[in-house]
């Protein structure tokens, strides 16, 4: 007789932090530090920088702790920011670090923060970033590009519901974006008369970014987050030599695949992205009431 018995069980994953094998001297340090900017004074979205981190957790009763720290102070620092909220995903949790709350409070300087969990009774933490804090300045943003992403759609490979939440995410880096293309669309009649009128006439703009050498945790947070599950994206550049000194907060979307050049014998890599307007409004056309 067959006594087969069907037993549906949970599977249980555990947070992953970054930490990689030393290959004779060329690991990623994971003390490199991500330049944070904020304003003390400006409420300006391009000048004040957030961290976002979001947790994908087994059962409701999971516990996961972040904690922050201000370097050669050993005692953490409260959470200044909101609480990762998802209406559609019970076992996604987060925080959303705000750093101009921490420029008031605590200061410039060097910041990590780290994740705690304890998950199906199993405890476990890692470091999941440290953060060079400075005042935004034209200086200290001078050669940076930055994205600033918000999410509202589901995640296959780690099974986040970010539908209708309020998690959003930003990473500064060294590289430039512009170099805008007008890509202008034309559509003319000729009348009878052979006279050419304008139908209408658009300007389907295309933006590239084009990084510096990146190292791979940041490269990551761009191709594994912001270019993949982004649903409002904002761009700003801070270079000196683009043409436009204007480029804070330009509502984008990612237009073509982004492709990656490795380097030789470096463990760095450069990204190139293009990217078109989110609203399509450099259009005109005759108004005919």
């Amino acid at each position: 007789m067959n006594y087969r018995q069907k037993i549906c069980v949970k599977v249980i994953t555990f947070p992953e932090g970054f930490d990689e094998e030393d290959r004779l001297g060329c690991k990623t340090p994971c003390c490199v530090s991500q330049l944070k900017l904020a304003s003390t004074t400006d409420n300006d979205n391009y000048k004040n920088d957030i961290t976002g981190i979001p947790i994908k957790t087994s059962d409701v009763a999971d516990i996961v702790d972040f904690v922050i720290e201000k370097c050669g102070n050993p005692i953490p620092l409260p959470n200044l920011g909101e609480i990762l909220v998802a209406p559609q995903d019970d076992l996604l949790v987060g925080f959303i670090f705000d750093w101009k709350q921490y420029l008031i409070a605590y200061g410039v300087g060097e910041y990590k923060i780290t994740v705690n969990f304890t998950i199906s009774g199993v405890t476990g933490g890692y470091l999941y970033g440290q953060y060079d804090l400075k005042n935004y300045s034209v200086t200290n943003a001078m050669y940076t590009s930055r994205i600033w992403s918000e999410y509202n759609s589901f995640f296959q490979r780690e099974l986040m519901d970010f539908t209708n939440s309020n998690f959003k995410d930003s990473v500064r880096f060294f590289g430039t974006f512009g170099t805008r293309q007008p890509e202008t669309e034309i559509n003319q009649l000729i009348t009878k008369g052979r006279k050419s009128e304008k139908i209408t006439r658009e300007n389907l703009n295309k933006w590239t970014l084009n990084t510096d050498p990146l190292s791979i945790d940041i490269t990551r947070q761009l191709l594994n987050w912001h270019f993949l599950n982004e649903d409002v994206c904002l761009m700003s550049d801070h270079n000196k030599y683009n043409h436009d000194y204007l480029l804070f907060d330009i509502p984008v979307v990612l237009q073509e695949t982004a492709t990656v050049e490795y380097l030789d014998k470096d463990r760095g890599a450069k990204i190139t992205a293009i990217f078109g307007d989110r609203k399509k409004l450099d259009k005109s056309y005759y108004n005919l009431q």
